[in-house]
């Protein structure tokens, strides 16, 4: 399975792993302006100015490359991603890093979320099931924070379900409609947006005082950066 394109945020990519995401990106920038099916591995190796045999080395075929590349910006809600680290906030934390993450993810790799909705058809039938087994791995985790901040007092009931299709969703309809957002929203007001939308309607008391807790500490530790 396909390694994180984040992975450089927390160790060193080895020079295999670099070479894969330099074809990756490649080919996702060729399928993005020309189409899956128009291009083709020479294609690929022209745009980098390596031999098709060195992509053949890491990748059985195109279709490897395309599903290698969807695998990538679903592998970024790494689990520890889900964990929350001491002094952090708890569930409600990890709420709102998961729904930062995707609209992040959107931002960084456009390309791709917008590839997975053109192109997940032209997948092999078992990879087409790994791709939905990694995307309903993700919403389950969701859905179990959402539920710990609700048994926590910090959220009222709602349905899990549902609203952690809505986290995953936020990012993509960054993506896939920057055309018309990104003139009116940074990734970071977007991320703000989706959190009134998302989060604070939801919140109880004790949720809201959490969050404000959360803020200020946020603030306090930016200022002292700064």
């Amino acid at each position: 399975m396909a390694k994180s394109l984040s992975q450089s945020d927390h160790e060193p990519l080895s020079i295999a792993e670099r070479r894969r995401e330099q074809i990756v990106a490649a080919a996702v920038a060729l399928f993005a302006e020309r189409g899956y099916f128009q291009t083709t591995i020479e294609d690929i190796s022209n745009a980098i100015g390596i031999g098709k045999g060195l992509i053949y080395r890491y990748f059985k075929d195109k279709n490897d490359v395309l599903f290698w590349a969807l695998c990538s910006v679903l592998n970024v809600y790494e689990p520890e991603n889900f964990v929350p680290p001491p002094g952090s906030g708890g569930s409600l934390a990890v709420l709102r890093r998961v729904l930062a993450i995707s609209c992040r993810m959107a931002q960084e790799h456009t390309q791709e979320v917008i590839l997975a909705y053109r192109s997940t058809k032209d997948l092999m039938p078992e990879q087409r099931r790994q791709i939905k087994l990694i995307e309903t791995t993700i919403a389950r985790k969701i859905e179990q924070c959402l539920r710990a901040c609700i048994a926590e007092g910090l959220l009222q009931p709602l349905d899990v379900k549902i609203m952690a299709y809505q986290y995953i969703m936020l990012g993509h309809t960054w993506a896939l409609k920057h055309w018309a957002l990104r003139s009116h929203y940074t990734v970071d007001d977007y991320l703000a947006a989706g959190e009134r939308l998302l989060i604070l309607p939801f919140l109880t008391a004790a949720g809201r005082k959490k969050l404000k807790a959360a803020t200020v500490k946020q603030t306090t530790a930016r200022m002292t950066k700064a």
